[in-house]
């Protein structure tokens, strides 16, 4: 059988990069809703989940000290950067076997907490060769939308994790959502496992690699050789961050995340604990409606800022998504913490009584939150009262989506060619640190400021985005990899 190289084939490429990107969103979608709703049934406060968070993202802030290594050591007869996500998604996987293992996650913490960190030690390692891979192998036309097809197949990952598992931990056991999402991840990694990313290259280690340097295709970017040493990638980035727009792209990647990470696990208490929620109605209205738009947001993102502009999108969307948290935080989740009269939600084809809450922006899935009303819980008022809010959920998930996609063509637009993989890398690491500072101290916002101030400083968060993205704008273009001069 022949073996199938990357470069060569553009829809291969497409579908194992996005299927690699689904592979980081499961465990993502499993942590926050999935095994959030499990914590907060049993027992513990938003204090313990957000930290239980910080422990999930926390690596993800770091991974930018992978990019060096990687980028370093990339050279061998299996490719770049193959080897290095094969050696990611075994760790993943083994690391998601010992969870599994575990007799009472939910009881032995810091058994659970020591796993969760090194299993996204793996999973943001794999994301660094991913996002690399990509900038190997994408040609500049294909890059915009390539970003938002990677970042819409995460979102399904989370659908996956915090929907499909969730319902599976419902019925069968928090060990089943385990397996189940063993099974996914070790499934996805027999793709890079049988496919090259050049032509010439061994795919196992009985092979013989008869690669030249004539061997590619035409649509994908020339193979970049990798730097001379360690010290030389870091001068090297370190000039790439010694400009005004690369320091601002650092800055809105920060403030990018930070409303997401704030509300999530404020919201897992209040629509589990406070809105009486069970699990399995927490993981569908989280993993389902929500996540699907956050895809199609994101998907629409990529090709509408090959349309019009990666920073106009970033900045409208987010001009747009602050005043909805804002309006919420002011007007919707005070009236509705006010009230004390029982409603019910529709689940898809299911109807949970004796709930009144508020949603929960954020790029991972959202609940649907229900609406006070004096009516009875069968009244005709509820369906037209669900609407309002499912429409809202709709429109946060796809502004989310939308936004974190572009974002990623202005990162591409950003990085320096000889170390594009690298700074790409550091840009998605800070994304991640505002997001593990954020979850960090959700415990003390919620105490002093509440719910409704959570989502308030959640807009302000979102507008500083809106009014920083024209900040990282280059005054004189920096040529992207595989791109000539005037393209």
């Amino acid at each position: 059988m022949a073996v199938i190289a990357l470069s060569e084939h553009r829809l291969i490429r497409i579908v194992v990069l996005c299927a690699l990107y689904v592979a980081q969103g499961v465990p993502y979608g499993f942590l926050t809703v999935t095994l959030a709703a499990a914590l907060v049934e049993g027992g513990l406060d938003a204090g313990e989940i957000g930290g239980i968070f910080a422990l999930g993202t926390l690596p993800w802030a770091f991974k930018w000290v992978w990019g060096p290594f990687v980028d370093r050591f990339g050279n061998s007869r299996f490719g770049r950067r193959r080897p290095w996500i094969l050696a990611a998604q075994a760790g993943m996987v083994v690391s998601l076997i010992g969870m599994w293992m575990i007799p009472e996650p939910t009881v032995a913490l810091r058994l659970l907490g020591v796993m969760i960190v090194i299993h996204n030690v793996f999973n943001s390692l794999q994301d660094v060769c991913v996002d690399a891979l990509a900038v190997d192998l994408l040609p500049p036309e294909d890059r915009g939308k390539a970003s938002g097809l990677m970042y819409g197949a995460k979102y399904l990952g989370t659908a996956i994790g915090g929907g499909g598992l969730s319902i599976l931990a419902y019925r069968y056991g928090l060990h089943a959502a385990f397996a189940g999402m063993i099974a996914i991840v070790a499934a996805i990694a027999l793709l890079p496992l049988l496919t090259v990313e050049r032509p010439g290259e061994a795919r196992w280690p009985g092979d013989r690699a008869a690669k030249d340097g004539n061997a590619g295709s035409n649509d994908s970017p020339s193979e970049a050789p990798s730097p001379a040493s360690i010290g030389s990638l870091l001068r090297q980035l370190a000039r790439a961050f010694g400009n005004r727009p690369a320091i601002m792209t650092g800055v809105v990647a920060v403030l990018a995340t930070a409303a997401s990470g704030l509300l999530a696990p404020i919201g897992a208490i209040l629509f589990v604990r406070d809105l009486g929620w069970t699990q399995e109605e927490y993981g569908a209205a989280t993993g389902g409606i929500a996540v699907f738009a956050g895809l199609i947001g994101s998907v629409g993102g990529g090709f509408l800022a090959d349309l019009v502009g990666p920073r106009r999108v970033v900045a409208s969307c987010s001009l747009i998504l602050g005043g909805l948290l804002l309006f919420f935080g002011l007007e919707v989740i005070p009236d509705r913490l006010a009230s004390d009269t029982p409603m019910a939600i529709s689940i898809g084809s299911e109807t949970t009584p004796e709930l009144d809450g508020s949603g929960m922006p954020s790029p991972t899935p959202q609940a649907i939150p229900p609406a006070s009303t004096g009516e009875s819980a069968s009244g005709s008022d509820v369906g037209g009262r669900d609407t309002t809010f499912v429409a809202y959920l709709v429109v946060e998930a796809l502004l989310v989506g939308a936004i974190n996609a572009a974002f990623f063509a202005v990162c591409f637009g950003v990085c320096r060619p000889e170390v594009a993989a690298t700074q790409f890398t550091a840009y998605m690491a800070l994304m991640n640190l505002g997001m593990s500072g954020s979850q960090a101290v959700a415990g003390v916002v919620n105490t002093h400021q509440g719910v409704p101030g959570a989502w308030t400083i959640g807009a302000i968060a979102q507008f500083s985005v809106a009014f920083l993205i024209p900040l990282t704008l280059l005054a004189a273009r920096i040529t992207p990899v595989g791109r000539s001069p005037g393209n």
